[in-house]
């Protein structure tokens, strides 16, 4: 019996929501009537068209799925953009961005630090809820410079 399975641990989400997500997303953006055909994909991205139409017409679990490797997701991620990028990871309830030429991503998490300490001097941790907003605080600042650290 492997370690998950003795742990019982699950991921909160599952392959089959990932893989239909992404096929709802693609759907979205490539085929027929679509921004792009999957003959246009394939050569902006260098994933066969065949793929791209398999995972478009099969749900995970369709004995004729297939499902696409993650350098493939990353390379119609990144042809596709943020839009289609968005789509697909609000499954996780985060969004996508172009990355700003020049961004220096140490600047701004430390922007946001200091940001975040000033709003925090103006909660007395006494006061009621202050302790507990600050905390909120932080929790969503890690979140927001871990998302900023994935797209860099």
């Amino acid at each position: 019996m492997s370690e998950t399975q003795a742990a019982e641990l699950f991921p909160i989400i599952s392959r089959e929501q990932s893989e239909n997500a992404f096929r709802a997303a693609l759907n979205l953006f490539v085929g027929r009537g679509r921004r792009y055909s999957s003959k246009e994909v394939q050569i902006g991205t260098g994933v066969s068209h065949r793929l791209i139409d398999c995972c478009r017409s099969y749900p995970s679990g369709h004995p004729d799925h297939r499902p696409m490797h993650m350098g493939a997701q990353m390379s119609l991620m990144a042809f596709l953009g943020p839009e289609f990028t968005s789509e697909w990871i609000k499954l996780a309830g985060q969004v996508a961005f172009h990355k700003p030429e020049g961004i220096d991503h140490d600047e701004v998490e430390e922007a946001a630090r200091d940001f975040l300490a000033a709003k925090g001097k103006a909660h007395h941790p006494d006061s009621p809820g202050g302790r507990e907003i600050a905390e909120c605080e932080q929790d969503d600042l890690d979140d927001k410079v871990a998302v900023l650290r994935a797209v860099g």
